[in-house]
């Protein structure tokens, strides 16, 4: 094994043990939203495809990995390792209060490992959604001149561990299938505190909380096909289709609920209402398409539609929370400008995207609508130029000003670093 394969080893072994232990309940920042439903989404677009709108359904440079559909691993010919970073800066409105803030996460660890020409399997590690929301309010406790202050807050998150196996069953068609553990927990908390009012003795400061932790675990499917239709002879134009459905499945859940009071900072009386009662919660399916037109190793034009039922959630308690269905589209476009160009800025990857959606959520019988364009690089780094930088800068906004919705005005960055490895090349010697 040369060097560089042991320092990639080296780089994952590392990468994987700091994710699994770090991963759990991080999130990118307050989000009043993700006090809905499961939360807050990642999405399964990497860097490359997250600067292209998020779309890339029906095709893959081969050069990294593609997330979006598990067919389209089959077209990763040497083993390639992908890590992708996540951070994001967000100014929240809510009529004439308005708050900002940020945060960051690991975004993906992916490992692509080809078998064989026609068979490729794969392992990646991400978030799924998070929570992350504190709200806050205060009034007067009637009779006294004490007030009590209200605070109803959330964090933790859902994580993804998947293998894929993709294989080339014709020289235009693949099919791919992920198979996915998802596991975390999610701690919400609802606290009311009787505050004392400076100069009166009419009460002492009290404190109380009621505590839910609920961790999640189980197993999931996703699968997958892409096909590529020539236009033009020596596939100088091809059309590509592509699809993924996820499975609805109902994940595994646990929750343990107590009761805390506690008086002028000192605990009272501690008690465990409920302890790992046994529950579920629904995650629907979902499906996507795409169409593409692609210039080998020139420009790709390519468009994504999804649609995930959330009507068909189910929490830990059985409810649908209210939420509805969403269907988003995906607009992209990839530049290279010469391939075989021995100048540096001829060999990196332009991109552009845009995306239009609804979220799960509805507020005020308005559904709350997601809007971003993006903007993406890959550059070659490295001897020989195979391995790649990408970033990805992505600016939107969900929500509005009106029919008591919250907005957000976001931006998000994405930086990927892919390295590639040719394990399974014979070594000649002269």
């Amino acid at each position: 094994m040369s060097h560089y394969s042991k320092v990639l080893l080296l780089t994952l072994t590392i990468t994987l043990g700091w994710s699994c232990d770090g991963l759990l309940a991080q999130g990118l920042g307050n989000s009043p939203y993700s006090s809905l439903g499961m939360g807050e989404f990642y999405g399964d677009a990497y860097s490359d495809n997250s600067g292209m709108g998020q779309s890339g359904v029906s095709t893959a440079s081969g050069f990294q990995v593609n997330n979006l559909n598990p067919a389209l691993w089959v077209r990763n010919r040497f083993t390639t390792l992908d890590i992708g970073l996540i951070g994001q800066y967000k100014n929240i409105t809510s009529g004439q209060q308005s708050q900002r803030n940020a945060g960051g996460n690991l975004g993906y660890v992916s490992l692509s490992f080809p078998v064989s020409s026609r068979w490729v399997i794969g392992a990646n590690l991400k978030p799924y959604s998070f929570i992350d929301y504190e709200n806050q309010s205060s009034r007067p406790v009637i009779g006294t001149a004490a007030n009590a202050r209200y605070i109803t807050s959330g964090k933790g998150g859902i994580n993804k561990a998947s293998i894929t196996n993709s294989v080339q069953i014709h020289k235009y068609l693949s099919l791919g299938l992920e198979t996915s553990y998802f596991f975390g927990n999610v701690r919400r908390a609802s606290e009311v505190t009787v505050e004392n009012v400076p100069g009166t003795t009419i009460i002492s400061e009290e404190m109380v909380s009621l505590n839910q932790r609920t961790t999640y675990s189980d197993i999931a499917f996703r699968a997958g096909a892409a096909g590529r239709i020539p236009l033009r002879k020596d596939n100088k134009l091809n059309l590509n289709l592509g699809g993924a459905y996820s499975f609805s499945t109902r994940l595994n859940a646990a929750s343990t609920t107590s009761f805390d009071l506690t008086q002028s900072s000192f605990p009272i009386t501690t008690d465990t209402l409920e302890n790992n009662l046994n529950g579920g919660l629904t995650i629907p399916e979902q499906f996507q398409v795409g169409a593409s037109l692609e210039w080998p190793f020139k420009l790709i034009l390519s468009a994504d539609y999804s649609r995930q039922n959330w009507s068909g959630y189910r929490n830990f308690s059985n409810s649908s929370e209210g939420l509805t269905d969403v269907n988003r589209i995906h607009l992209g476009a990839e530049y290279l400008p010469k391939f075989t160009s021995l100048k540096y800025f001829d060999l990196v990857r332009y991109r552009v995207g845009f995306s239009y959606g609804n979220t799960p959520y509805v507020v005020g019988g308005t559904n709350v609508n997601d809007a971003n364009i993006s903007l993406g690089f890959t550059f070659p780094m490295g001897r020989g130029y195979q391995n790649f930088l990408s970033v990805a800068l992505i600016a939107g906004q969900r929500g509005s000003s009106g029919s008591g919705q919250i907005k957000e005005q976001y931006g998000r960055v994405v930086l990927g670093i892919t390295l590639l490895e040719r394990w399974f090349i014979k070594q000649k010697l002269d």
